[in-house]
């Protein structure tokens, strides 16, 4: 027995050397194995440092707006900005009446659209959109001294302002249809909804979320949010349909100022620490 046992002893000690040698060999090859090599770097696209023709609404802050020199700025501008820098390209940027933004574009007056445009499957079928940059909601903007008004459900006896021809314009006319809304009013610019809210000459305007923010920035004391987010949209930078440089480019751009924290910066600086009277 004792004799069996020192010979198990002797397989079962030859059994643990082989194995430390199998895993320091394991170890050494993992060692000396090449480390796995880095995560290509973003590649944007190099546009040859062509001028884009941009066309934008500046009656949106802080999405776009004129400043007191008429200088159109605002957030989209200095994305529209920060993606040309990446891609080598220039911007020659210019107000355009909603309207006729997307006309203008298709008719080949401007390379692309940056307007708080809400990515959709309608517009989608005559133009390109970007990947979404942003995502907003819509919501119900009031006068700040309104107490009838606490969320869609009290609208079905009141007069709804929305911008003509806008994702916003969609839901109250769909929401009026329902029984839901009195009337809806449509203006060529949400600047004269607002006025026309301010003025009492309607009783809300539905509105993305950030648009609202700028408007009580603008008049504060005077407008408030009620009630919860209406929708959930994406937007998007526009170009003409079949535009795969333009298009590749711009996603290939937002992608490395997403990734590099450009878009969170420029996110504070709009819709945090912009004040109107800047």
């Amino acid at each position: 027995m004792r004799h069996a046992f020192r010979v198990r002893w002797a397989i079962l000690a030859a059994v643990a050397a082989a194995v430390v040698l199998a895993v320091a060999g394991c170890q050494r090859r993992q060692a000396q194995a090449p480390a796995p090599a880095p995560p290509p770097a973003a590649q944007v696209p190099d546009l040859g440092g062509r001028t884009i023709r941009v066309a934008t609404d500046a009656t949106y802050p802080p999405f776009e707006m004129l400043d007191a020199n008429k200088n159109i700025i605002g957030y989209d501008i200095d994305l529209i900005r920060a993606i040309c820098e990446l891609a080598n390209c220039k911007v020659d940027i210019k107000s355009v009446a909603w309207d006729g933004i997307f006309p203008a574009l298709q008719k080949g007056d401007f390379d692309a659209v940056i307007s708080g445009v809400t990515i959709t499957a309608e517009r989608d079928k005559t133009m390109d959109f970007t990947e979404p940059y942003i995502q907003v909601g819509q919501v119900i903007l009031v006068r700040a001294d309104e107490t009838r008004i606490s969320g869609v459900g009290d609208l079905a006896d009141k007069l709804v302002a929305v911008q003509r021809g806008t994702t916003n314009d969609e839901l109250a006319s769909q929401l009026q249809k329902e029984g839901k809304i009195k009337e809806v009013k449509r203006y060529p610019t949400f600047d004269l909804a607002v006025r026309a809210l301010l003025n009492k000459d309607v009783d809300a305007v539905i509105i993305d979320n950030t648009g609202a923010s700028g408007y009580m920035g603008t008049n504060p004391d005077k407008l408030k949010i009620v009630g919860e987010p209406l929708t959930s949209e994406g937007l998007g930078i526009v170009v003409r349909e079949g535009d795969v440089e333009l298009q590749s480019a711009f996603n290939a751009a937002l992608k490395v100022l997403r990734e590099n924290g450009t878009l969170d910066r420029l996110y504070q600086k709009w819709f945090v620490e912009w004040k109107p009277t800047q």
